[in-house]
């Protein structure tokens, strides 16, 4: 169907406001919308749309659209994936990375001539260390070190 539809929008919805405002106006849009349609009535022009509509809808065309649209679903759903994960390696490489700093230190220690230091400095006032306060202490360890 070759027709304007933004104009017969726009006609149509003249009709319906002017029909609640006053006659007059509602007789001239009225009149304004029988030209524009010709021998056909307001009802033969919405049939032929939704038909025009239904023919859309099952054309290739529309097809390929609704599977696009699909694909970038699954698209965001699995860069929202991707997203999540990338926070959590990130966070693993931050842990990883302090924890390559505390031990490359350590093993640079042990594997001196002599690593009485280490053992000596460990063991201060400690029985058994915790992983955690071995942390802190190596930290502690390099900073006193560091210039």
């Amino acid at each position: 169907m070759s027709i304007d539809k933004q104009k017969l929008q726009s006609l149509l919805w003249s009709e319906v406001a002017s029909w609640r405002a006053d006659c007059a106006e509602w007789k001239r849009n009225t009149e304004a919308l029988q030209e524009f349609l010709g021998d056909k009535t307001v009802e033969e022009v919405a049939l032929e749309l939704l038909a025009e509509n239904e023919a859309l809808r099952d054309g290739a065309n529309f097809r390929a659209i609704q599977s696009l649209r699909l694909d970038c679903e699954a698209l965001r759903d699995d860069n929202d994936k991707l997203t999540r994960r990338n926070g959590m390696l990130e966070q693993n490489v931050q842990a990883m990375t302090e924890t390559h700093v505390l031990y490359t230190w350590l093993r640079k220690k042990c594997d001196q001539p002599s690593n009485d230091a280490v053992a000596v400095q460990m063991n201060i006032g400690h029985d058994w260390v915790p992983v955690h306060d071995l942390d802190r202490d190596l930290r502690t360890m390099i900073d006193q070190e560091e210039p």
